[in-house]
């Protein structure tokens, strides 16, 4: 991103101090995102951990900060999902996700084999202590969690509230500075204006 600008006049003066505070901001927490996925040991393949970007921006009405994981499923990682049962033993959740709706990308089931497969779950034993082949235990896990539903980490949303006073901190010094430098700035080229 280029730098943001703020307006004296009719004269831009760069935000540079505003936008390395908003990089900082985003490098944190991106950092304690990844912290919470690991700590709730959602890392498997790292393709979720890996893939979140820090976006700075501006635009006409503000400057911003964002992470955008480059996985589709992250919001069901960070929301959770309900389940599709109404039983009491359903986890419930606020998440405006819910399997059975019908909506969102298909493939629980496959999904779950590959997860099996990664975490080497092969070899499992029934109550009974019969074995229990890798594909019947894909289908009952993806069962499972279809009708439990999948408890929300909040990894990129609470980490931004912890963060959110830090932050604000950071940005107001961050503007201050950097609109105290326009004024100067805009005071000095003024001075040397030949005015009759």
């Amino acid at each position: 991103m280029a730098n943001p600008n703020i307006m004296i006049g009719k004269v831009k003066y760069p935000m540079t101090l505003t936008k390395k505070a908003l990089e900082k901001i985003g490098k944190i927490w991106r950092k304690n995102a990844r912290i919470s996925l690991r700590m709730q040991d959602k890392v498997n393949t790292g393709a979720l951990y890996n893939s979140m970007e820090v976006n700075v921006g501006a635009n006409q009405y503000a400057m911003y900060v964002n992470i955008t994981p480059q996985v589709h499923y992250w919001e069901f990682v960070d929301k959770g999902v309900q389940g599709a049962s109404r039983n009491i033993f359903a986890r419930q959740s606020e998440s405006p996700f819910k399997f059975g709706s019908g909506k969102g990308p298909r493939g629980l089931r496959g999904a779950i084999d590959k997860w099996v497969v990664q975490k080497n779950l092969q070899g499992s034993r029934d109550a009974q202590g019969r074995f229990v082949p890798r594909k019947s235990m894909s289908f009952l896990i993806s069962k499972a969690i279809y009708n439990r539903g999948l408890k929300p980490t909040f990894f990129i949303s609470d980490t931004l509230k912890r963060l959110k006073p830090k932050a604000m901190k950071w940005l107001s010094i961050a503007v201050g500075e950097d609109v105290a430098n326009a004024i100067r700035e805009s005071l000095s080229l003024n001075k040397n204006l030949d005015v009759k």
